[in-house]
């Protein structure tokens, strides 16, 4: 696995899934709304890495691989699967799009953002629509474990929003608030996209949580790596702008790291400096010097680690090496 550890190898189990998924996501936000429509296909004219709908399927994968030679009604089951897989990534992208509304963020996926197209007004209500088709789709196709499951993730998408607005500019966030904030905000959502799959298909609870540890620590692991590649990675690679946390005030695990070290007066000093295009240039120099960067890396490995032990107690299937093999890509990744 660790000589050809890309997506494309991790997806394999799904494959069929993973490619139904393009489709019913269109079908899904179909409107005759001529403007609703032309902010819809323009959004999707870039895909994402589609990771949540993927979960989805590699949770429903090792639920099956439970179950194997069991007689199961599957028609209905797999047919709930690929909706709810595409529900969760229509409403991971109406996130998104509120996010950048909020961040001012310009790019996403390399294209401008919504906002900066087409104004904030029909931005937000197109964040509004995906969320609401989102909604409609999951309350149709799960089950009375599904939706309050859902219900859950979303109201702590929502706290976690709200309370990284009140940390920006907190020179003084702690580590432990920081990692509150991205299980709420980020990992929340892919713990949701795993347990989904495998409740389509009656996992027991005890396995279920099981997948839900996982998934929040793969979250944490996935959005630390994210938030080290804003000072390590290139912005034609990761379709984003560098340094667009910091200049909204969004301190990241490197930042907090470094404020809490001996450069504190150093980091302090480059925070308020008015020059935000130097600013970020002379904090990227000083993260790398101190540490904080790899400090970062190694706490994404941790996370990675405790994500990995929590798949012990499922037999061997594809779907349990993919997960395993996505635990280790995350840390690897470049974009």
């Amino acid at each position: 696995m660790t000589q050809t550890l890309n997506l494309a190898s991790i997806y394999a189990p799904v494959t069929s899934g993973m490619e139904s998924v393009p489709g019913i996501i269109r079908d899904i936000l179909k409107t005759p709304n001529r403007r609703i429509e032309d902010v819809v296909r323009y959004f999707l004219s870039r895909n994402g890495k589609l990771l949540r709908p993927a979960l989805v399927f590699l949770g429903g994968g090792l639920a099956r691989s439970l179950s194997a030679g069991a007689p199961v009604p599957a028609e209905r089951e797999e047919t709930a699967e690929l909706h709810l897989a595409a529900a969760t990534e229509i409403f991971h992208a109406a996130t998104l799009i509120h996010d950048d509304i909020i961040d001012s963020a310009p790019i996403r996926r390399g294209l401008p953002s919504l906002h900066v197209k087409w104004g904030p007004q029909t931005a937000v209500l197109a964040g509004d629509y995906f969320h609401d088709r989102a909604v409609v789709t999951i309350f149709r196709y799960g089950n009375d474990r599904i939706i309050p499951l859902f219900l859950k993730t979303a109201g702590e998408i929502c706290e976690g929003e709200m309370q990284e607005l009140g940390e920006k500019n907190n020179i003084n966030l702690t580590e432990e608030i920081h990692f509150e904030i991205l299980r709420k905000k980020t990992a929340s959502l892919l713990a949701c996209a795993l347990q989904t799959g495998a409740l389509v298909w009656g996992m027991d609870e005890a396995r279920a949580e099981a997948l839900g540890r996982y998934g929040n620590y793969f979250g944490m692991a996935f959005q630390i790596t994210d938030d080290r590649l804003d000072f390590t990675g290139r912005e034609n690679e990761l379709g984003k702008t560098l340094g667009s946390d910091l200049g909204e005030g969004v301190y990241t695990l490197p930042v907090i790291r470094c404020l809490a070290s001996a450069d504190r007066d150093k980091v302090v000093r480059i925070l308020h400096a008015r020059n935000h295009g130097k600013r970020f240039s002379m904090l990227k120099t000083l993260l790398q010097k101190n540490g904080a960067l790899e400090y970062a890396l190694e706490k994404a490995k941790g996370f990675v680690s405790r994500a990995k032990a929590e798949l012990e107690g499922f037999p061997e299937s594809p779907f349990k090496t993919s997960l395993l093999g996505l635990a280790d890509y995350v840390i690897r990744r470049e974009r």
